[in-house]
Protein backbone atom coordinates (compact mmCIF):
# COMPACT_ATOMS: atom_id res chain seq x y z
CA UNK A 1 0.00 0.00 0.00
CA UNK A 2 1.48 3.33 -1.08
CA UNK A 3 0.43 6.21 1.17
CA UNK A 4 -0.17 9.55 -0.52
CA UNK A 5 -0.76 12.36 1.97
CA UNK A 6 -2.97 15.34 1.20
CA UNK A 7 -0.90 18.50 1.34
CA UNK A 8 -2.23 21.99 2.17
CA UNK A 9 -0.09 24.73 0.56
CA UNK A 10 -1.52 27.63 2.62
CA UNK A 11 1.70 28.26 4.56
CA UNK A 12 2.68 31.43 2.74
CA UNK A 13 1.11 34.82 2.20
CA UNK A 14 -1.09 35.66 -0.77
CA UNK A 15 -2.79 39.04 -1.49
CA UNK A 16 -6.28 37.52 -1.31
CA UNK A 17 -5.81 36.06 2.18
CA UNK A 18 -4.29 39.33 3.37
CA UNK A 19 -7.41 41.10 2.11
CA UNK A 20 -9.88 38.58 3.55
CA UNK A 21 -8.20 37.72 6.85
CA UNK A 22 -5.69 40.49 7.58
CA UNK A 23 -2.10 41.32 6.66
CA UNK A 24 0.41 38.52 7.11
CA UNK A 25 -2.20 35.75 7.16
CA UNK A 26 -1.04 32.16 6.67
CA UNK A 27 -2.27 28.88 8.13
CA UNK A 28 0.02 29.53 11.09
CA UNK A 29 -2.07 32.59 12.03
CA UNK A 30 -4.89 30.40 13.33
CA UNK A 31 -2.49 28.01 15.04
CA UNK A 32 -0.86 30.90 16.89
CA UNK A 33 -4.15 32.25 18.28
CA UNK A 34 -5.15 31.20 21.82
CA UNK A 35 -7.41 28.14 21.59
CA UNK A 36 -9.76 27.96 24.56
CA UNK A 37 -11.65 24.86 23.44
CA UNK A 38 -9.19 22.59 21.62
CA UNK A 39 -5.63 21.41 21.64
CA UNK A 40 -2.31 23.18 21.42
CA UNK A 41 -0.63 21.80 18.30
CA UNK A 42 2.69 23.32 17.28
CA UNK A 43 5.15 21.95 14.70
CA UNK A 44 8.15 20.24 16.26
CA UNK A 45 10.35 21.27 13.33
CA UNK A 46 9.24 24.91 13.37
CA UNK A 47 6.81 27.01 11.38
CA UNK A 48 7.84 27.03 7.73
CA UNK A 49 7.20 29.00 4.55
CA UNK A 50 6.10 26.96 1.54
CA UNK A 51 7.86 29.39 -0.81
CA UNK A 52 11.23 28.29 0.59
CA UNK A 53 12.87 25.50 -1.40
CA UNK A 54 14.36 24.14 1.83
CA UNK A 55 10.83 23.52 3.12
CA UNK A 56 10.05 21.35 0.09
CA UNK A 57 13.31 19.46 0.58
CA UNK A 58 12.65 18.95 4.31
CA UNK A 59 9.13 17.66 3.74
CA UNK A 60 10.23 15.35 0.93
CA UNK A 61 13.04 13.80 2.96
CA UNK A 62 10.88 13.44 6.07
CA UNK A 63 8.05 11.77 4.17
CA UNK A 64 10.33 9.34 2.38
CA UNK A 65 12.18 8.43 5.59
CA UNK A 66 8.91 7.32 7.20
CA UNK A 67 7.36 5.50 4.28
CA UNK A 68 5.10 8.14 2.74
CA UNK A 69 5.08 7.59 -1.02
CA UNK A 70 4.11 11.11 -2.10
CA UNK A 71 1.89 14.16 -1.69
CA UNK A 72 -1.48 15.11 -3.15
CA UNK A 73 -1.48 18.92 -3.23
CA UNK A 74 -4.72 20.83 -3.06
CA UNK A 75 -5.12 22.74 -6.32
CA UNK A 76 -7.22 25.92 -6.32
CA UNK A 77 -8.55 27.03 -9.70
CA UNK A 78 -11.57 29.31 -10.13
CA UNK A 79 -12.22 29.53 -13.87
CA UNK A 80 -8.73 30.87 -14.54
CA UNK A 81 -8.12 32.41 -11.13
CA UNK A 82 -5.33 30.59 -9.26
CA UNK A 83 -4.80 30.62 -5.50
CA UNK A 84 -1.95 29.13 -3.43
CA UNK A 85 -0.27 27.85 -6.58
CA UNK A 86 3.29 29.08 -5.94
CA UNK A 87 4.62 26.17 -3.78
CA UNK A 88 3.88 23.53 -6.40
CA UNK A 89 5.11 25.79 -9.18
CA UNK A 90 8.36 26.01 -7.21
CA UNK A 91 8.44 22.21 -6.96
CA UNK A 92 7.91 21.92 -10.72
CA UNK A 93 10.84 24.26 -11.30
CA UNK A 94 13.19 22.51 -8.87
CA UNK A 95 13.70 19.21 -10.68
CA UNK A 96 16.32 18.04 -8.18
CA UNK A 97 13.66 17.55 -5.48
CA UNK A 98 12.76 13.89 -5.91
CA UNK A 99 9.17 14.07 -4.73
CA UNK A 100 6.24 12.07 -6.09
CA UNK A 101 3.14 14.26 -6.25
CA UNK A 102 -0.27 14.84 -7.80
CA UNK A 103 -3.20 17.25 -7.47
CA UNK A 104 -6.59 17.23 -5.83
CA UNK A 105 -8.66 20.05 -7.31
CA UNK A 106 -10.44 21.67 -4.36
CA UNK A 107 -13.36 22.66 -6.57
CA UNK A 108 -15.53 24.37 -3.99
CA UNK A 109 -16.36 28.00 -3.27
CA UNK A 110 -14.65 29.77 -0.39
CA UNK A 111 -16.77 31.29 2.38
CA UNK A 112 -16.04 33.18 5.58
CA UNK A 113 -17.14 30.05 7.44
CA UNK A 114 -14.28 30.19 9.96
CA UNK A 115 -16.12 33.13 11.51
CA UNK A 116 -19.55 31.50 11.27
CA UNK A 117 -20.51 33.64 8.27
CA UNK A 118 -22.03 32.59 4.93
CA UNK A 119 -20.30 35.45 3.10
CA UNK A 120 -18.77 34.14 -0.14
CA UNK A 121 -15.16 35.10 -0.73
CA UNK A 122 -14.71 33.50 -4.14
CA UNK A 123 -17.19 31.40 -6.10
CA UNK A 124 -16.34 28.21 -7.94
CA UNK A 125 -17.62 28.27 -11.50
CA UNK A 126 -16.63 25.97 -14.35
CA UNK A 127 -17.14 27.90 -17.55
CA UNK A 128 -17.11 26.20 -20.95
CA UNK A 129 -14.55 24.37 -23.08
CA UNK A 130 -12.59 27.62 -23.52
CA UNK A 131 -11.98 27.80 -19.76
CA UNK A 132 -11.42 24.04 -19.50
CA UNK A 133 -8.72 24.30 -22.17
CA UNK A 134 -7.01 27.09 -20.24
CA UNK A 135 -7.12 24.94 -17.10
CA UNK A 136 -5.68 21.94 -18.92
CA UNK A 137 -2.91 24.02 -20.49
CA UNK A 138 -1.84 25.03 -17.00
CA UNK A 139 -1.95 21.49 -15.61
CA UNK A 140 -0.20 19.77 -18.52
CA UNK A 141 3.20 21.16 -17.49
CA UNK A 142 2.78 19.22 -14.25
CA UNK A 143 1.32 16.14 -15.94
CA UNK A 144 4.39 15.70 -18.15
CA UNK A 145 6.75 16.04 -15.17
CA UNK A 146 8.26 12.59 -14.56
CA UNK A 147 7.63 12.99 -10.81
CA UNK A 148 3.90 13.51 -11.30
CA UNK A 149 1.89 10.39 -10.39
CA UNK A 150 0.33 8.48 -13.28
CA UNK A 151 -1.89 5.41 -13.30
CA UNK A 152 -1.61 3.24 -16.45
CA UNK A 153 -0.02 6.14 -18.33
CA UNK A 154 -2.78 8.50 -17.22
CA UNK A 155 -2.06 11.56 -15.03
CA UNK A 156 -3.85 11.35 -11.69
CA UNK A 157 -6.23 14.25 -10.97
CA UNK A 158 -8.25 14.14 -7.77
CA UNK A 159 -11.51 16.08 -7.56
CA UNK A 160 -12.77 17.20 -4.15
CA UNK A 161 -16.45 17.45 -5.16
CA UNK A 162 -17.00 14.68 -7.67
CA UNK A 163 -20.69 15.09 -8.37
CA UNK A 164 -20.88 18.53 -9.99
CA UNK A 165 -23.14 19.45 -12.90
CA UNK A 166 -20.65 19.28 -15.79
CA UNK A 167 -18.45 16.49 -14.45
CA UNK A 168 -19.09 14.09 -17.35
CA UNK A 169 -18.35 16.64 -20.08
CA UNK A 170 -15.28 17.99 -18.31
CA UNK A 171 -13.95 14.50 -17.57
CA UNK A 172 -14.11 13.50 -21.22
CA UNK A 173 -12.61 16.81 -22.35
CA UNK A 174 -9.57 16.33 -20.07
CA UNK A 175 -9.33 12.69 -21.18
CA UNK A 176 -9.21 13.76 -24.84
CA UNK A 177 -6.61 16.48 -24.17
CA UNK A 178 -4.36 14.03 -22.31
CA UNK A 179 -4.46 11.66 -25.28
CA UNK A 180 -3.43 14.52 -27.55
CA UNK A 181 -0.16 14.95 -25.62
CA UNK A 182 0.78 11.28 -25.53
CA UNK A 183 -1.00 9.85 -22.50
CA UNK A 184 -3.68 7.16 -22.51
CA UNK A 185 -6.19 9.58 -20.99
CA UNK A 186 -6.81 11.20 -17.61
CA UNK A 187 -7.17 9.29 -14.34
CA UNK A 188 -9.96 11.48 -12.94
CA UNK A 189 -10.57 10.41 -9.34
CA UNK A 190 -13.43 11.86 -7.32
CA UNK A 191 -13.65 12.03 -3.53
CA UNK A 192 -16.18 9.72 -1.89
CA UNK A 193 -17.84 11.42 1.07
CA UNK A 194 -20.24 10.34 3.80
CA UNK A 195 -23.25 11.89 2.08
CA UNK A 196 -24.12 9.52 -0.77
CA UNK A 197 -26.08 12.26 -2.53
CA UNK A 198 -22.83 14.14 -3.16
CA UNK A 199 -20.93 11.15 -4.50
CA UNK A 200 -20.07 10.60 -8.16
CA UNK A 201 -21.19 7.96 -10.62
CA UNK A 202 -18.94 5.83 -12.81
CA UNK A 203 -19.89 8.02 -15.79
CA UNK A 204 -18.36 11.03 -14.02
CA UNK A 205 -14.92 9.67 -13.10
CA UNK A 206 -12.31 6.93 -13.54
CA UNK A 207 -12.30 5.93 -9.87
CA UNK A 208 -13.04 7.27 -6.39
CA UNK A 209 -10.92 7.85 -3.29
CA UNK A 210 -12.30 7.46 0.21
CA UNK A 211 -12.36 10.75 2.09
CA UNK A 212 -11.62 10.19 5.78
CA UNK A 213 -12.72 10.63 8.49
CA UNK A 214 -16.03 11.61 6.84
CA UNK A 215 -16.69 8.25 5.15
CA UNK A 216 -16.29 6.25 8.35
CA UNK A 217 -17.52 8.84 10.83
CA UNK A 218 -19.59 7.13 13.52
CA UNK A 219 -20.39 7.71 17.18
CA UNK A 220 -21.80 5.52 19.94
CA UNK A 221 -25.23 6.24 21.42
CA UNK A 222 -23.58 7.53 24.58
CA UNK A 223 -21.29 9.90 22.64
CA UNK A 224 -24.19 11.22 20.59
CA UNK A 225 -26.17 11.92 23.75
CA UNK A 226 -23.30 13.74 25.44
CA UNK A 227 -22.61 15.86 22.36
CA UNK A 228 -26.28 16.74 22.02
CA UNK A 229 -26.16 17.98 25.62
CA UNK A 230 -23.08 20.03 24.75
CA UNK A 231 -24.80 21.65 21.77
CA UNK A 232 -27.92 22.55 23.76
CA UNK A 233 -26.11 23.95 26.79
CA UNK A 234 -22.92 25.17 25.09
CA UNK A 235 -23.19 28.78 26.23
CA UNK A 236 -23.46 27.68 29.88
CA UNK A 237 -20.52 25.25 29.84
CA UNK A 238 -16.78 25.85 30.32
CA UNK A 239 -15.22 26.21 26.82
CA UNK A 240 -13.25 22.95 26.84
CA UNK A 241 -16.27 20.93 27.93
CA UNK A 242 -18.58 22.64 25.44
CA UNK A 243 -16.86 21.38 22.29
CA UNK A 244 -18.02 18.07 20.77
CA UNK A 245 -15.62 15.13 21.10
CA UNK A 246 -15.61 11.75 19.39
CA UNK A 247 -13.86 8.42 19.87
CA UNK A 248 -11.22 7.35 17.33
CA UNK A 249 -11.79 3.68 18.21
CA UNK A 250 -15.35 3.69 16.92
CA UNK A 251 -14.39 5.53 13.72
CA UNK A 252 -11.23 3.57 12.89
CA UNK A 253 -12.85 0.19 13.53
CA UNK A 254 -15.78 1.28 11.37
CA UNK A 255 -13.34 2.31 8.64
CA UNK A 256 -11.75 -1.15 8.49
CA UNK A 257 -15.16 -2.80 8.33
CA UNK A 258 -16.44 -0.37 5.71
CA UNK A 259 -13.46 -0.54 3.37
CA UNK A 260 -13.19 -4.31 3.57
CA UNK A 261 -16.61 -4.63 1.92
CA UNK A 262 -16.89 -1.31 0.06
CA UNK A 263 -18.39 -1.51 -3.43
CA UNK A 264 -19.43 1.50 -5.48
CA UNK A 265 -19.37 -0.18 -8.88
CA UNK A 266 -15.95 1.18 -9.86
CA UNK A 267 -12.31 1.18 -8.76
CA UNK A 268 -11.55 2.94 -5.49
CA UNK A 269 -8.61 3.97 -3.34
CA UNK A 270 -8.42 3.64 0.42
CA UNK A 271 -8.50 6.62 2.76
CA UNK A 272 -7.07 7.24 6.23
CA UNK A 273 -6.65 10.00 8.80
CA UNK A 274 -4.71 10.64 12.01
CA UNK A 275 -6.90 12.74 14.30
CA UNK A 276 -9.12 15.84 14.04
CA UNK A 277 -9.47 19.20 15.78
CA UNK A 278 -10.89 22.07 13.74
CA UNK A 279 -11.42 24.34 16.75
CA UNK A 280 -8.36 26.32 15.62
CA UNK A 281 -10.58 27.65 12.84
CA UNK A 282 -14.10 27.30 14.23
CA UNK A 283 -13.64 27.65 18.02
CA UNK A 284 -16.57 26.10 19.92
CA UNK A 285 -18.42 25.43 16.64
CA UNK A 286 -15.74 22.88 15.75
CA UNK A 287 -15.32 19.34 17.03
CA UNK A 288 -12.56 16.98 18.06
CA UNK A 289 -11.79 13.35 17.22
CA UNK A 290 -9.29 12.34 19.85
CA UNK A 291 -5.82 11.01 19.13
CA UNK A 292 -5.83 7.20 18.86
CA UNK A 293 -3.68 5.01 21.05
CA UNK A 294 -0.53 3.55 19.52
CA UNK A 295 -2.16 0.09 19.52
CA UNK A 296 -5.30 1.36 17.76
CA UNK A 297 -3.40 3.36 15.14
CA UNK A 298 -1.11 0.42 14.36
CA UNK A 299 -4.17 -1.83 14.00
CA UNK A 300 -5.78 0.77 11.72
CA UNK A 301 -2.83 1.20 9.35
CA UNK A 302 -2.03 -2.55 9.36
CA UNK A 303 -5.67 -3.32 8.67
CA UNK A 304 -5.81 -0.93 5.74
CA UNK A 305 -2.62 -2.45 4.37
CA UNK A 306 -4.15 -5.92 4.59
CA UNK A 307 -7.28 -4.74 2.79
CA UNK A 308 -5.09 -3.21 0.09
CA UNK A 309 -3.36 -6.58 -0.40
CA UNK A 310 -6.58 -8.56 -0.45
CA UNK A 311 -8.34 -6.21 -2.85
CA UNK A 312 -5.30 -5.29 -4.96
CA UNK A 313 -5.53 -1.56 -4.15
CA UNK A 314 -2.30 0.32 -4.73
CA UNK A 315 -2.87 3.65 -2.99
CA UNK A 316 -4.21 5.03 0.28
CA UNK A 317 -4.93 8.77 0.52
CA UNK A 318 -4.07 10.03 3.96
CA UNK A 319 -5.79 13.05 5.46
CA UNK A 320 -3.42 14.81 5.90
CA UNK A 321 0.26 15.75 5.93
CA UNK A 322 -0.13 19.26 7.33
CA UNK A 323 -3.74 20.28 8.02
CA UNK A 324 -2.64 21.91 11.24
CA UNK A 325 -5.81 23.96 11.74
CA UNK A 326 -7.96 20.84 11.46
CA UNK A 327 -5.68 18.80 13.70
CA UNK A 328 -5.01 16.31 10.88
CA UNK A 329 -1.25 15.95 10.66
CA UNK A 330 1.53 13.50 9.98
CA UNK A 331 4.23 16.11 10.50
CA UNK A 332 5.74 15.84 14.00
CA UNK A 333 4.38 18.19 16.65
CA UNK A 334 5.66 19.31 20.05
CA UNK A 335 3.04 17.28 21.94
CA UNK A 336 3.00 13.97 20.04
CA UNK A 337 6.42 13.97 18.44
CA UNK A 338 6.75 11.48 15.56
CA UNK A 339 3.88 9.34 16.87
CA UNK A 340 2.01 8.85 13.56
CA UNK A 341 5.07 8.63 11.32
CA UNK A 342 6.78 6.11 13.60
CA UNK A 343 3.80 3.75 13.46
CA UNK A 344 3.39 4.09 9.71
CA UNK A 345 7.10 3.29 9.29
CA UNK A 346 6.68 0.15 11.42
CA UNK A 347 3.87 -1.08 9.17
CA UNK A 348 5.76 -0.18 5.99
CA UNK A 349 8.99 -1.84 7.15
CA UNK A 350 7.15 -4.97 8.24
CA UNK A 351 5.60 -5.37 4.78
CA UNK A 352 8.65 -4.70 2.64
Amino acid sequence: MKIIAYHLPQFHEIPENNEWWGDGFTEWTNINKPNKVGGDLQPLLGQYNMLDKNTLIMQTELAQKYGIYGFCYYHYWFEGKKLLEKPVELLLKEKDINQKYCFCWANHSWFRSWQGSKEMLIEQTYGTEKQWSEHFDYLKDFFVDERYIKIDNKPFLGIFIGNFEIAIEMYHFFDKKCKEIGFDGIHWVASWHLNKNSNPTKEQCSAVMMREPTVSFKASICTRAINKFRRIFRKYLPPRFAVEKYSPKVIMNNALKKMKDFDCGMDFYLGAYSMWDNTYRHNERGYIIKKPSAKLFYKYISGLNQIAKERNIEYCFFNAWNEWCEGMILEPDTKNGYFFLDIIKKVVDKNK
